[in-house]
Order: C-alpha cells, then sequence, then structure tokens
C-alpha cells in the first residue's frame, strides 16, 4: 500500500514535470486520497489504508522530534549556560525484527542529539546516547511512547508495548 502510495505520488510528479517536494507532497496527499476512494469502494483493504495513515503519522512524528531537537541544539549553541546533560540509557526494546530495530536506531540516529551505540546480541536491548537527559526513565520513555510505539502500531501490535514497559 505504501508503494502504491509512493507509486502514484511519483505518477503525478511525472505528470506535474517537476521534480519538487512540494510537487511530490502533493501526489501523495492526491494518492492517498485515491487510495481512501478504492477502499471505501471495496477495491482495497481497509487495513491497508489504516497502515498507510500511521507510516504517514510515523513520518510526520519523525519530522517533528527532528524540528524539535534542532531547535534544543540551537537554543544550546547559542546559549552561554551549559544546558548539556548527556548519558547513556539501556532501552528495553519491544520491536523484534531486524527491520523493526533498524528502523528504530535509524530514527534515533537522524534524531538531532541522540545516537543508537549498540543492540545486545540477544537483541531485546539497545544502548543509547542521549545529549539532553533528565532521568534515564523519562529518556526511556520518550523513545518507547514515541518512536518504538509508532513502530509497533505501523504493524499493528501496540499491546506488546506495555508488556515490556
Amino acid at each position: 500500500m505504501i508503494l502504491a502510495n509512493l507509486l502514484l505520488a511519483l505518477a503525478w510528479v511525472g505528470l506535474n514535470g517537476r521534480f519538487t517536494l512540494d510537487s511530490l507532497i502533493m501526489g501523495a496527499a492526491l494518492g492517498r486520497v485515491v487510495l481512501l476512494i478504492l477502499a471505501r469502494g471495496g477495491v482495497l483493504p481497509r487495513t491497508e489504508v489504516r497502515r498507510v495513515e500511521r507510516a504517514l503519522s510515523l513520518l510526520a512524528y519523525l519530522l517533528w522530534q527532528i524540528f524539535l531537537a534542532n531547535l534544543r541544539l540551537a537554543r544550546d549553541v547559542l546559549s552561554i549556560r551549559h544546558r548539556m546533560r548527556p548519558g547513556v540509557i539501556r532501552l528495553p526494546l519491544s520491536v523484534t525484527t531486524d527491520g523493526e530495530i533498524l528502523l528504530l536506531a535509524a530514527m534515533i540516529n537522524i534524531t538531532p542529539g541522540s545516537v543508537a551505540l549498540d543492540v545486545s546480541e540477544d537483541r531485546r536491548t539497545m544502548y543509547v546516547h542521549v545529549m539532553h537527559i533528565t532521568t534515564a526513565e523519562e529518556a526511556r520513555q520518550d523513545i518507547k511512547c514515541g518512536f518504538e510505539r509508532r513502530i509497533l502500531d505501523l504493524r499493528g501490535d501496540v499491546e506488546r508495548l506495555s508488556d515490556a514497559a
């Protein structure tokens, strides 16, 4: 379904004749409307449309977190006071597949101020360096209730998060 939405967005860009971010976003939005209409007409399963919605929600959340982290870093750079409180946290993982772990690590690494350092051999724990840490538990919950919950939600498996937390 995500592939279908991407193909519709690329088709829109091709028809439009301009490969720009705004044209791609418009194509994705129009593609989503087309997919919703097809789902409503029974051509596509409703679960696939929900999965696209969850993927877009995950992307929007990631972009928002990147924006907030950049603001926090800019404030730190421009401030006279030293506000950084770095630390390494141990993050128990609810995601289990290699793809989910890779996606979580990539999202952590893309967000300024955090770096996924390592994953345990049993793939149940990730070690993350966080630049702005108040408490380890708060930093863990930020990741688990933010990125990890949305990754599990993408698969429709949010109940697993509450079991591991």
